[in-house]
């Protein structure tokens, strides 16, 4: 398994990858409703539990690039994806950093809020910087809209991954975020009021609600990690597959840049992330993955649909795992995806 398991997911996360219909959806199951939406039209997708902190004052992109694993742009609507990592090279959260006017948004996943919070308010104050936690009293939210078909709800809308700009969405105005992965379409954030009225005008233009089980195997099918799930404190940029899309290695100095630095220059990290097909009963997230009766590799999401009979997941894997042995999750054979 040697070329495969030290690829690991390699640019497949930003890939809008070409899948059947889930075979519950032959069935009626709730579960997959919006998933032909995502892949085939456009399709609505609430993301509730997300933080949105506000970074004002003297210069906030000079305090981040002091800290973030990449590069912010200087230009006024670009952002980016990074990380931040404590001393040793180990991500304490991930993020994205978008652009709204003068003001810098960081948005993160909900298991990463407290980090992005504590590391991003041990800076600020040396750097003149003031954190807003938008998203307190649930005031701020997110609001997905994604598919092929998501630009036509959006007057034609064309943005760049981590691109911003103010959208009109029938009678309201909200902050409109390219996304390149899982699914190709727009972040709209803003007041929870407005993104409520932005989602009526866009279901009644033709967006589908997606439900979280259909949006979460869209990701898992795209091999696109999510932090809480498949990155932890304990994970490394490397391990995570996330080198290209997080870390710049031409930038400068960040907490636990030399880590990386050596990691990539000089050899390669000891397990990877992987898209996985499994066949037989699905494991839970955390079972071990064995070969010849050895713990190589965990799970770390499952798909809860099954896409033409194929369950599909995402683990990490040895790099000292055979290429030819079977791989094992309980009573399932793990197989990893090309």
């Amino acid at each position: 398994m040697e070329n495969t398991q030290a690829e690991g997911l390699g640019n497949t996360s930003r890939q809008n990858l070409r899948s059947g219909t889930p075979d519950t959806a032959r069935h009626g199951d709730p579960r997959a409703a919006g998933y032909e939406a995502l892949k085939e039209r456009a399709g609505l997708v609430d993301h509730p539990d997300r933080t949105v902190l506000r970074l004002t004052g003297r210069d906030p992109v000079e305090m981040l690039d002091a800290i973030l694993t990449n590069q912010v742009p200087r230009e006024a609507n670009l952002g980016i994806y990074a990380t931040l990592l404590n001393p040793k090279g180990r991500i304490q959260t991930d993020l994205r950093i978008l652009k709204s006017g003068e003001d810098v948004l960081v948005d993160t996943e909900p298991e990463g809020a407290g980090a992005a919070r504590e590391i991003l308010g041990r800076y600020a104050p040396f750097s003149r910087v003031e954190i807003e936690d938008l998203s307190a009293n649930g005031s701020w939210g997110i609001l997905g809209l994604y598919g092929p078909r998501a630009h036509e709800l959006l007057d034609e809308l064309r943005l760049a991954e981590h691109e911003s700009a103010e959208a009109e969405v029938g009678d309201t105005k909200v902050l409109a975020a390219g996304v390149a992965a899982p699914v190709p379409g727009f972040d709209l954030l803003g007041l929870k009021e407005a993104l409520r009225a932005a989602r009526e005008h866009l279901k009644r233009a033709g967006a589908e609600p997606v439900s979280p089980e259909a949006y979460e195997t869209a990701r898992i099918e795209a091999g696109f990690p999510r932090f809480g799930a498949d990155i932890t404190p304990e994970n490394f940029p490397a391990e995570a597959s996330i080198l290209d899309r997080a870390v710049s290695f031409s930038k400068g100095c960040y907490p636990g840049q030399e880590t990386v630095a050596k990691m990539y220059y000089r050899g390669r990290p000891n397990r990877t992330l992987h898209r996985l097909r499994i066949e037989g009963p699905p494991p839970s997230p955390g079972a071990p993955i064995l070969q010849e009766e050895k713990q190589v590799g965990t799970i770390t999401s499952i798909a809860p649909l099954t896409i033409d009979g194929r369950t599909l997941a995402l683990g990490y894997l040895s790099r000292n795992a055979q290429k030819d042995a079977p791989l094992s999750a309980g009573e399932a054979t793990v197989l990893p995806v090309p």
